[in-house]
């Protein structure tokens, strides 16, 4: 199922082969999607980000949805990319050796996908966090994580560059050292040391623990009915969202994509 769940459905669906969706708010603007390959920890494989690239583009195609919150299923957030994703861009680089050829590739446009989304997007981290699924966090418009959480990119570890502009937006969120405490220096951090470093908005304590994301004290539902309680509901607040996320978002995507990734 690659189709956005109805405003009446009480029930995550599926979309695609790896995640669970449901609208919630008082309009069902609000599209909360959860990464499911709890098995795998939420690994991004190609196909996950396939199925963010088309609900990113679904998503903004429908005029009733107004943000979407990303959480995982689990207890993780995310274990970052899939080591069989490497081998899959190794070959694809082989068989297409064009200058921007990188650019093509399934993290590559989910990348893109991201960066030029225009709609409210906010990251409710459930549990662990790993290279992908800390990088995506500057390019979210607001980001949440348990009192469990902790925030991991081993990029010099296995000897590969840090992704998604994080040189970059790390640099500009929490200053050059503590940047590099993570990306050169491969630290782990926990929930209170990435609200003290600028990488989380808010550490929403208290929360089910039992990895449904769709659970009514789950980060993911208490994320979004605070958005929808803050934002979405007041009168005119998804006019006022949409706006401020095109004058924040617009320098940013120009220098995101000036940077390539």
């Amino acid at each position: 199922m690659t189709s956005l769940p109805c405003p009446n459905d009480t029930e995550a669906k599926p979309f695609g082969s790896s995640l669970l969706v449901l609208r919630l708010g008082k309009r069902s603007s609000i599209l909360l999607v959860a990464l499911n390959n709890p098995r795998k920890k939420n690994s991004f494989s190609d196909a996950q980000y396939e199925d963010l690239i088309r609900i990113l583009g679904s998503a903004e195609k429908e005029d009733s949805i107004d943000a979407i919150v990303l959480t995982g299923s689990g207890n993780y957030f995310t274990s970052g990319a899939d080591i069989k994703s490497f081998f899959g861009l190794a070959d694809y680089l082989e068989e297409d050796e064009t200058e921007g050829a990188i650019l093509k590739t399934p993290a590559a446009l989910f990348m893109t996908a991201m960066i030029d989304f225009q709609k409210v997007l906010v990251a409710a981290v459930n549990g662990p966090a790993v290279g992908i699924g800390v990088t995506l966090l500057p390019h979210c418009d607001l980001v949440y994580c348990t009192d469990n959480s902790t925030f991991w990119t081993p990029f010099s570890r296995i000897a590969i560059v840090p992704e998604f502009s994080s040189s970059q937006t790390f640099v500009e969120a929490m200053g050059v050292a503590r940047a590099n405490n993570l990306l050169l220096m491969g630290k782990k951090i926990d929930a209170d040391q990435a609200f003290a470093d600028k990488l989380v908005t808010e550490i929403v304590r208290a929360c089910d623990q039992s990895g449904n994301p769709f659970a009514v004290r789950s980060i993911g539902y208490q994320v979004s009915n605070d958005l929808d309680n803050q934002l979405l509901s007041l009168t005119h607040g998804d006019k006022t969202a949409k706006e401020f996320v095109s004058l924040v978002r617009g320098k940013r995507r120009e220098q995101m994509k000036k940077s390539k990734l």
